[in-house]
């Protein structure tokens, strides 16, 4: 049954099906303050009522921040410390500004940076303020308006009529379904009679026939009538605010020629008008149209003309030689102490410093002379007659070659505006074709009063009284800005736009520049908001900043929730945030009706027509910490529109499209989540402009019986989008289906429904058959609901024109319907699928509800992010099924990269198409990814539209858990179940499910953790950072098949290994390295409380102890180790020495023997060899004491290919003088720094970068460290042997006492130099022994006592100066010759020092030597404290020196996809592409530093 609608405006009936629980209500709104300067160009939108919590990102926690923030009305926000957050409330609309200070600029002292929460008003006449000159004592009525609610109609006043009537005239608007009226400036209008020319802001306008005499009666009046308007309509209003100009004839702005821009008090301007005078003055001699249409003749005759102008301007830009020399002009280089001149050439530094100055006649181009003698400094150039001698030359070379060329550029865009705008005014189609002779040639940019232009010749622009009567006209720019006068060339290049009619207003800087124009616009303002709920500001983006921001703080000060749009022409996205953020706009204009074709239309609607994507992931916080649950995440989000289809400003839409167009155009506009609005006249089909200008017709204000053209359409579609945000439709789609055809889906995404609104544009004539289309929806047993339809009838554009009213076209008429459609069929397909069929004549709209079967299974799911978790069933049976898993177990669920999981027995990590492989084959593979995500809600990212295909990536996860036989995977198969969902639904819930999962085991794996370092658990600043260091264990410890561990049949498949890193040292015998699991043991296992763990790798290395060395690589099944290091063994015993304070039993601990400790041979099944730990270190120091030489086993290319035959010789012992640990040559390395070239081109293959060999600085402390501890054990009597027996090969007993006693007594004077640091070496063959390098603070943290505490300190100043990078330690000084502090393994240069990495311990930057650093530096803070008369340690100055240090360590760990600490970095922490991702020993040496600094904390606190 088709219906013509007759104006009745019943409600839609459709019952929409309840909607879940709404998880945003009654929840933080989350926003992580960062240092990215890119955050401040972000738009964060909130609303009234929110409590926004502001978070430190990991860069700043822990960090001494001092937060500051202003309400819209600039008052100092109230900010409430809660733990480590601070939160406020929002309390009006508009802009919160956030101003935070830190200490990570890179810079000297403190940065400052921004971040603008937006908050949206609602419109309303009630508001809490009622200050005086407010309405009061009017009936008004309680309801309000949300921003994206309001259907807005633009009304020229002047058409309007008296106040009186306006109940009539905006009929039609309230009959079309709109509820916000647009009126153009109500002030008196110029002697243009321009909508936007105002004669006077604080007159208002006659056609009003308000019945007060004086001003403010009369705004008193306005608003009365409003009120009573909006009870009788329910309308809201907006205005527009006129900020820029004045009409030229404004009496009050005449009297004040400080108000707007002249040549007195802008005399940059002079060379603007120079032009303009000139190019008028050559108007002047154009006599007929064919001396305009003669391009080349015409633009030849102009450049003639502007010669003698040009050569004016090269004088005014000169820059005098002898006036810059003017020392008392430039006495000032203090506060010019921070500019950089990197990269700077002497004619860019002077062109950057140059400028004009009017003030003085004379005077030509200045240059800041402090600034160039400050640039000539820099160059070594440092005498006054050498900088004089090179200054005068520079400047010479700068007025004859850059001014000229300055010049011609100027003159070129002058004559190609003046061309153009020529063209368009009297020969273009689509121009006014206007006479020449009657009109100057082009409009002047400037307007002096009462003069003929012979007497404005005569005039003097450097006389103020002249140059006050020179007013510059305002304009506008497309995508530039003009709100600067003083640097703007847009004037003096003919590139505005200008308006004839107006003066432009010079506010100045402050107030103090114009204080009259600032109390007068004020004033303005304040009234306006007395009246109105909304403004619109006139031409914003050539409005100053600091102007609209003041402005429109004065009228929130009357009405805080105001309402403010604008339109913003700048071209670009970051600068119209910006405009946005300081003025607090609510929502800019968009117009539909200048698409430049049908896609254009769809693409409109997709950037502008909603803020979230069907299927957005949820924002919700989850975290394992039950206090952080149901906060939501705020995100940034792009410019709140209003939509309109069609503004007052710009000409019919019929001029270019068809009549059915403008019907599609209005059903997109009213598909979107936006405000909307529309121009009076277009729903009545007015088929001409109405122009502000030259318009002077009253609009209709009845219409009888019948209804205008597309009224009831336009009914419909606004009652429609009404509809569409009343019942929560929130999420947007866009679906270019064919050239003509665009499908917007709406989606509720609590109740799961949601509406397809399909329209069939018609962009030309060529328009004529249906738009057909099919759409399969996925949604099984989905149920259909048809809501309404709409097109034309009748499309006879007959126009009978009436003198007095503004007419449209009576014979358009449009059909809706809404119980019966004709464009649209449904059928069920096989597996109860929907299809649906749309046949849709151009301009016609149709839309429809889907409703899903049954969403108990999604509803289940989306209570995932609950914030009621101990109510929460779903997330209590996630933590059920987790609560039996193993810390192996978690291993497997949460990480294993590619090679661990094949070497498992799986088939690799997770592929996305278009992406790549995931880090992890477990839940973190996929977090990393869905976080970038959710950070933009890119929802057509790769792994999404892989998601939205199937459920491959959690068939992929559940098949994981199923395969390792964890009741997890059975469980995740039943929450797949649960979500039968569209497959754009599927990303969030696979998001959802997986975040809910990886807290759930976070959540287990720190229950079996203990406190770490026996601290009790509180939240601070390092509680994230220390669980995110704790999670790296889980990362890096795990059961991985092949990796060289020898152990015994029973042990089989339960021993633990440690990745050295991942991915580069996951599997097979690279995967376990002595060296790397010893140094990284402490931390992640003795730390995080996982004995037993750590035990298995003590006694399973000390399984391969031979020569006694520990192997720092392992073989297949450790039958082949290689005994190359020198350290391993070291790290070895202080392992063990650390963890036996944990397990006294470990000493006992029995040790099968691989290699017999006499004769180093294998050991036999016959003859097996079992020991203790306890001597198994006992014999590392009897075997290093009696020294130990031999030839690598299976030495030769085979074994190393790059190491020259004599490296193959190891050599082991210790100094019979000083006890110290020695060992190597320089043909090997046997250190941690064991870098041996590879490039034959670059001559360094086989040659060891950094051999060390001598007395390693470290391995002594480590060998003063186990003496002294076995010393100690026999004192006690825990051992039996006293010392050792063969002394350096020969018979002599020495005591560990008296060898620790050696070492203690020959430390200092062996090691110190007097350059303030500790040698790295002592007794190098290559004299290396000098080297700065960090190894030094190894041995300050091992053995403290062997150092004397004054110079500990300086070696420590000077390690920090000079080592300290941004995330580790360079390995090597700055002032060393052999620095190279950039790493590349896969340069295949002939640079012998860095060729394939030959650098890798030569100046890059290396992790875990922060670690050591640090706590060596703790330890003397510690110490001199003790020292300071107990005055303790300045904990709070302490805190963030550690604090600012970790900074990036914190912010990595959170960021990068593999959730670890880099193994190193280049320069200043720079990305090294040759690190390994996720390092052991880093993670662990910040681990073990942390715990030591949170202990020293609790301790203080205690």
């Amino acid at each position: 049954v088709s219906t013509q609608s007759t104006g009745r405006r019943r409600p839609l009936q459709v019952q929409v099906q309840k909607d879940v629980q709404d998880l945003s209500a009654m929840v933080f709104r989350v926003l992580e303050l960062s240092i990215n300067p890119e955050q401040s160009q972000k738009i964060f939108r909130s609303s009234i009522g929110d409590t926004i919590r502001l978070d430190r990102c990991p860069e700043l926690r822990g960090i001494a921040v001092e937060i500051l923030g202003t309400d819209p009305l600039g008052a100092p926000l109230t900010l409430t410390q809660q733990q480590c957050s601070v939160v406020f409330t929002i309390h009006s609309a508009g802009p919160y500004t956030i101003t935070w200070q830190h200490g990570l600029g890179g810079g000297q002292g403190a940065s400052v940076s921004t971040v603008t929460v937006l908050a949206d008003p609602q419109l309303t006449f009630n508001t809490p303020e009622t200050p005086k000159g407010n309405v009061d004592g009017v009936k008004s009525v309680a309801n309000v308006l949300d921003i994206d609610q309001i259907a807005a109609q633009s009304h020229l006043t002047k058409c309007c009529g008296p106040v009186r009537e306006w109940e009539e005239t905006f009929r039609i608007a309230v009959d079309s379904g709109y509820n916000t009226i647009h009126l153009t400036p109500i002030q008196e209008l110029g002697v243009s009679r321009s909508s936007y020319s105002l004669h006077s802001h604080l007159t208002l306008s006659p056609s009003l026939q308000l019945t007060a005499n004086s001003y403010e009666d009369q705004v008193s009046e306005l608003a009365e009538s409003l009120v009573e308007l909006h009870n009788k309509t329910g309308l809201f209003f907006l205005t527009d605010v006129v900020w820029n100009h004045a009409s030229i004839c404004n009496r009050d702005i005449l009297e004040h020629p400080e108000s707007y821009y002249n040549l007195h008090n802008t005399p940059n301007l002079i060379p603007a008008y120079l032009i303009d005078r000139s190019i008028h003055q050559f108007g002047l001699g154009i006599r007929s149209i064919s001396e305009i249409k003669d391009d080349d003749l015409f633009q030849s005759r102009l450049r003639n003309h502007l010669f003698s102008t040009s050569q004016t301007l090269e004088q005014l830009y000169k820059i005098d030689v002898d006036e810059v020399f003017d020392v008392k002009e430039h006495q000032n280089v203090a506060p010019y102490e921070t500019v950089t001149w990197e990269g700077k050439e002497l004619q860019d530094t002077i062109r950057d410093l140059w400028s004009v100055d009017y003030t003085n006649p004379c005077s030509a181009g200045r240059l800041d002379l402090a600034l160039l003698r400050q640039f000539l400094l820099t160059r070594n150039i440092t005498s006054d007659c050498e900088q004089n001698e090179k200054m005068r030359s520079a400047i010479n070379h700068f007025n004859e070659m850059h001014v000229p060329a300055l010049v011609r550029d100027i003159i070129d865009s002058v004559v190609k505006s003046v061309c153009g705008a020529a063209k368009y005014r009297f020969l273009d189609a689509d121009g006014p074709k206007l006479n020449v002779g009657d009109v100057p040639l082009v409009d002047r940019y400037f307007h002096i009063s009462d003069v003929t232009f012979d007497e404005e010749l005569t005039l003097d622009v450097y006389r103020k009284s002249d140059a006050d009567r020179i007013k510059t006209s305002n304009g506008w720019t497309n995508g530039g800005s003009i709100s600067d006068m003083n640097t703007t060339m847009a004037y003096t290049r003919r590139e505005v736009v200008i308006w004839v009619d107006s003066v432009k207003l010079r506010y100045g800087s402050c107030k103090e520049d114009s204080p009259w124009l600032w109390d007068y616009m004020t004033k303005y303002t304040r009234d306006m908001a007395r009246v109105f709920q909304g403004f619109r500001i006139d031409n914003c983006h050539n409005t100053p900043l600091h102007v609209g921001a003041e402005l429109l703080r004065a009228a929130r000060h009357v009405r805080s929730g105001l309402y403010v749009v604008a339109e913003l022409f700048t071209g670009d996205e970051t600068r119209d945030c910006e405009i946005i953020n300081k003025m607090g706009i609510s929502s800019c204009v968009r117009e539909l009706s200048q698409a430049h074709s049908p896609q254009h239309l769809g693409e409109l609607i997709y950037h502008y027509g909603g803020s979230k994507p069907c299927g957005s992931f949820d924002q919700t916080v989850l975290s394992h910490h039950h206090g952080n649950l149901g906060e939501v995440y705020m995100l940034p989000s792009r410019p709140h529109a209003m939509l309109m289809d069609h503004t007052h400003d710009n000409p019919c839409p019929l001029d270019n499209h068809p009549l059915h167009n403008m019907l599609a155009v209005s059903g997109l506009m009213c598909a979107a989540k936006c405000s909307i609005g529309s121009n009076r006249g277009y729903d009545e089909v007015i088929p001409h402009h109405v122009n502000v200008v030259t318009e002077e017709r009253k609009y209709q204000q009845s219409v009888g019986d019948s209804e205008l053209a597309l009224v009831p359409a336009k009914r419909a579609l606004i009652r429609l989008h009404k509809w569409l945000e009343d019942n929560n439709f929130s999420e947007t789609f866009v679906d270019q289906a064919t050239r003509d055809l665009v499908i917007v889906t709406r989606h509720n995404p609590n109740s799961y429904q949601k509406v397809l609104v399909a329209i069939a544009t018609c962009w030309s004539n060529d328009c004529h058959g249906n738009s057909c289309h099919i759409v399969h929806l996925k949604e099984v047993r989905a149920g259909v609901e048809f809501l309404l339809e709409t097109e034309l009838e009748e499309t006879d554009l007959t126009y009978n024109p009436s003198d007095v009213y503004l007419t449209g076209c009576s014979r358009v008429t449009a059909v809706v319907r809404e119980t019966q459609s004709k464009m649209l069929n449904w059928t069920r397909q096989k597996q109860n699928y929907l299809q649906l069929s749309f046949t849709i004549p151009p301009g016609g709209v149709v839309a429809v509800l889907v409703k899903p079967p049954d969403s108990t299974g999604l509803y289940d799911l989306h209570t995932l992010c609950t914030p009621l978790h101990d109510e929460n069933r779903l997330i209590q049976e996630l933590e059920d099924q987790c609560s039996n898993l193993t810390l192996c177990d978690l291993n497997y669920v949460l990480y294993r990269c590619e090679e661990e999981e094949t070497g498992y027995g799986c088939g690799g990590v997770y592929h996305v198409p278009k992406y790549g492989n995931l880090p992890y084959a477990g839940i973190v593979g996929f977090l990393h990814v869905l976080d970038e995500i959710r950070k933009t809600n890119d929802t057509r990212h790769p792994l999404c539209t892989n998601i939205c295909e199937r459920w491959w990536a959690m068939d992929y996860t559940i098949m994981r858990m199923k395969t390792r036989g964890l009741p997890l995977g059975y469980y995740l198969e039943k929450l797949k179940n649960m979500s039968n969902v569209p497959g754009y639904m599927r990303p969030k819930y696979f998001d959802l499910i997986i975040r809910s999962v990886y807290q759930a085991c976070v959540s287990r794996a720190l229950s079996l953790v203990p406190p770490v370092g026996g601290v009790p658990y509180r939240e601070t600043e390092d509680t994230r950072f220390i669980e995110a260091l704790i999670l790296t264990s889980l990362q890096l410890v795990g059961k991985v098949g092949n990796t060289g561990i020898p152990v015994s049949p029973a042990e089989e498949g339960s021993v633990v290994s440690m990745a050295a890193g991942l991915p580069h040292f996951s599997h097979g015998f690279i995967r376990c390295w002595g060296r790397d699991t010893f140094i990284a043991l402490p931390g992640l296992l003795i730390a995080t409380g996982r004995l037993q763990e750590a035990r298995d790798l003590v006694v399973g290395f000390a399984r391969t102890l031979r020569y006694g060395l520990i192997p720092n690589l392992l073989s297949q099944r450790g039958h082949k180790p290689r005994y190359n290091c020198r350290d391993a063994a070291w790290w070895w015993c202080r392992s063990v020495i650390l963890l036996h304070e944990h397990l006294p039993s470990l000493l006992s601990q029995p040790v099968h023997r691989m290699f017999y400790p006499e004769t180093d041979a294998q050991v036999t099944a016959q003859h097996p060899y079992v020991c203790t730990v306890l001597h198994t270190l006992l014999e590392v120091l009897h075997r290093h004491a009696a020294g130990v030489n031999f030839r690598e086993e299976g030495a030769g290319p085979a074994l190393d290919e790059h190491l020259h035959d004599a490296g193959f010789e190891v050599s082991v012992g210790v100094d019979p003088r000083t006890g110290f640990v020695r060992g190597g040559t320089r043909h090997n390395c046997g250190t941690w720094m064991d870098k041996v070239g590879s490039s034959w081109d670059a001559g360094n293959k086989g040659i060891p970068a950094t051999p060390r060999d001598g007395s390693a600085i470290e391995l002594v402390a480590l060998g003063y460290q186990v003496v002294k501890w076995v010393s100690e054990l026999y004192q006690s009597g825990e051992v039996s042997c006293s010392g050792v027996t063969n002394w350096c090969g020969k018979a002599r007993e020495v005591r560990f006492g008296e060898w620790a006693g050696m070492i203690r007594d020959n430390f200092e004077e062996e090691f110190w130099c007097e350059e303030g640091y500790y040698r790295d070496t002592v007794g190098s063959e290559l004299n290396t022994d000098k080297k700065l390098r960090p190894n030094q603070t190894f041995a300050m943290v091992v053995a403290p006592d062997l150092f004397e505490e004054a110079r500990l300190t300086i070696a420590l100043e000077t390690v920090g100066t000079k080592l300290a990078g941004g995330l580790g330690m360079a390995t090597l000084s700055p002032d060393d010759p052999e620095y190279e502090p950039f790493y590349n393994k896969s340069d295949r240069n002939c640079n012998y020092r860095t060729a394939h990495g030959f650098n890798y311990h030569q100046g890059p930057e290396w992790v875990w030597c922060m670690g050591f650093y640090l706590r060596a530096k703790l330890a003397d803070l510690l110490r001199q404290a003790d020292r300071n008369d107990g005055g303790g340690l300045d904990g709070r100055g302490v805190a963030q020196y550690f604090a600012t240090v970790l900074a990036p360590h914190r912010a990595m760990i959170a960021n990068t996809p593999y959730r670890g600490l880099t193994e190193l970095t280049n320069k200043d922490g720079e990305y090294c592409p040759g690190s390994c991702p996720t390092q052991a020993w880093s993670s662990a040496c910040i681990l073990e530093f942390l715990v030591e600094w949170r202990t020293c904390r609790f301790a203080a606190d205690q």
